[in-house]
């Protein structure tokens, strides 16, 4: 699927007129952070454009926005010589604060930028392009892009390495450290409570995850268990050490636990459920009100 993502960087009011016409046609919009791209850090574009391409490819575009056609030539052109993987850094590591604020104002629009870092790190061919563009129009009187594409940019490694994660491939056997075995079980256990209806707990997530009568799975898991052997021998193991796991087996019985539900899961379905939700359930904290964890599950399942 196709998306773009428009941040506002440079909050001149010049720019308004440009930016309203344009985030009408972006499917996530963000305005609030400076950040300084390139050689110098008074280097601000006025905004940065990702666009994801149908199939999966991105975009990374430094867009300049000037009131006459030569000064967007030469504000845009500046860039063509930095180095793309320089650039893309500074985005993930902007994209890093983006995400912290959202959270801290319980903004609905987190899921979808950790949505957006989990697809960067899975992009096999990244485009870094710069731009320029009238204050007084929707399109770009050039776009160009950067002199070292596209040798320097696009291998998952150094994505995976900008991102300072693992991405997982959620199929077959799973190698898992212990801190993210634990995040997948807290993300199976809360995505559970959601998709089930049992989410009305408003305790913090530390409490709600350290007592076994206040989750949902576990209770089901206790009354069940012999039928999901898998799913209960992973949800009620000590994995301080990390743990091998075939996901398979556990995929499938959470969708068939799942179903009861919801008749339109299936394998897949809870697979990419899991494996979308694991970067947000990653990010949860301690001291969360279940209620908060709970809304942000609700308003990922509503959007995937």
């Amino acid at each position: 699927m196709s998306a773009s993502y428009l941040f506002r960087i440079d909050m001149n009011k010049d720019n308004d007129a440009f930016f309203n016409a344009r985030k009408s046609s972006a499917s996530h919009v963000y305005a609030g952070i400076t950040v300084g791209i390139g050689s110098f850090s008074d280097w601000i574009p006025d905004l940065i454009e990702i666009v994801i391409d149908e199939s999966g490819n991105l975009t990374l575009r430094l867009i300049e926005l000037e009131a006459q056609k030569s000064s967007a030539l030469i504000s845009s052109r500046k860039y063509l010589p930095e180095n793309s993987e320089d650039i893309f850094r500074i985005f993930c590591e902007y994209l890093e604060k983006v995400i912290r604020d959202c959270r801290s104002r319980a903004d609905a629009r987190e899921n979808e930028f950790l949505r957006l870092k989990a697809t960067l790190s899975k992009a096999e061919k990244i485009y870094v392009t710069s731009a320029g563009a009238l204050r007084s129009a929707t399109t770009f009187v050039e776009e160009l892009p950067l002199t070292d594409q596209p040798k320097n940019v696009g291998q998952i490694k150094s994505v995976e390495k900008i991102l300072h994660e693992e991405i997982l491939d959620f199929r077959g056997t799973l190698r898992l450290s212990g801190d993210k075995a634990a995040t997948l079980g807290r993300a199976i256990l809360i995505l559970d409570a959601v998709i089930r209806q049992e989410d009305h707990s408003d305790a913090t997530f530390k409490t709600w995850r350290g007592q076994d009568r206040s989750q949902p799975l576990k209770r089901f898991l206790k009354k069940n268990g012999a039928a999901y052997p898998f799913l209960r021998a992973f949800i009620s193991e000590k994995r301080f050490s990390g743990t091998t796991l075939n996901f398979e087996k556990i995929v499938s019985e959470m969708a068939e636990i799942w179903s009861v539900s919801n008749s339109d899961m299936n394998q897949e379905t809870a697979r990419n459920f899991i494996g979308e939700f694991f970067p947000i359930a990653a990010g949860i904290a301690p001291s969360d009100r279940m209620h908060v964890v709970f809304n942000k599950a609700r308003g990922f399942l509503s959007v995937s």
